[in-house]
């Protein structure tokens, strides 16, 4: 009777340390923690994206540097806003844990809200500019408010989708997690294309000029300000 006993204890024993391992071993399949990438080296390579005319004391550059190495987003906004820093827009072009030279490949969908550049009188195609899109991952969009923009979204005349038609861009992205900012949420995915000079213009090209090339096709999918409910399905491509 008494080997019984022990044999039962040790069985217990050896059941609950298998438990207890599988509860262990379960934390396994949660994602593993993503570690920020240091982009920027020092203070005066983070000052390059938001001080170009070099005016910003070397005490507020390692302040700004420190806030941002830290992501402490709120105090680090309320120094921009009381020191009147790039005109009150986040540094590092408004992303963190960033990553260059990030291929734009044929198939991948990005998109992006906007209004017009210049005049639009509603009928056809807007002309439509800018580098800052989000990806669109496996059909899901981001949210507004991780998108973290300096106006409301009914403030945008346009949300549309890029496509890419093939692989012959001869440039490539930067892309970043956002910052929080302009009490949006932020912490979306950003890709900021490189997109080139268009030597007609002297002005960076437009996503109508790269979907004429043959590169994108832009889709109007929403009309946020209703000012102009016509553009809604709107294609823009060669």
């Amino acid at each position: 009777m008494k080997n019984l006993l022990k044999y039962l204890l040790l069985l217990n024993i050896v059941l609950f340390s298998a438990a207890c391992r599988s509860d262990k071993d379960g934390l396994l399949d949660e994602p593993p923690i993503t570690a920020t990438t240091e982009f920027y080296k020092n203070a005066n390579q983070l000052a390059a994206t938001y001080d170009p005319s070099n005016t910003v004391s070397q005490t507020i550059r390692d302040q700004v540097y420190d806030l941002y190495k830290k992501q402490k987003w709120g105090d680090l906004e309320t120094l921009f806003i009381n020191n009147n820093l790039n005109g009150k827009w986040p540094p590092a072009n408004g992303g963190f844990n960033t990553v260059d030279d990030t291929p734009i490949a044929m198939g991948q969908k990005y998109d992006r809200y906007s209004s017009a550049i210049g005049t639009y009188s509603g009928t056809g195609a807007p002309t439509l500019g800018g580098s800052f899109t989000s990806p669109i991952i496996n059909g899901s969009v981001y949210t507004f408010g991780q998108r973290a923009l300096n106006q409301p979204e009914n403030a945008y005349d346009f949300y549309y989708e890029i496509e890419v038609l093939n692989n012959s861009l001869n440039f490539k992205g930067q892309t970043a997690d956002i910052i929080p900012w302009f009490n949006q949420m932020g912490y979306g995915k950003q890709t900021m294309w490189k997109i080139p000079i268009d030597p007609a213009t002297g002005y960076q090209k437009t996503w109508n000029k790269l979907a004429q090339e043959g590169y994108i096709k832009v889709t109007i999918k929403k009309n946020p300000s209703g000012k102009y409910p016509g553009a809604v399905g709107v294609v823009i491509a060669q």
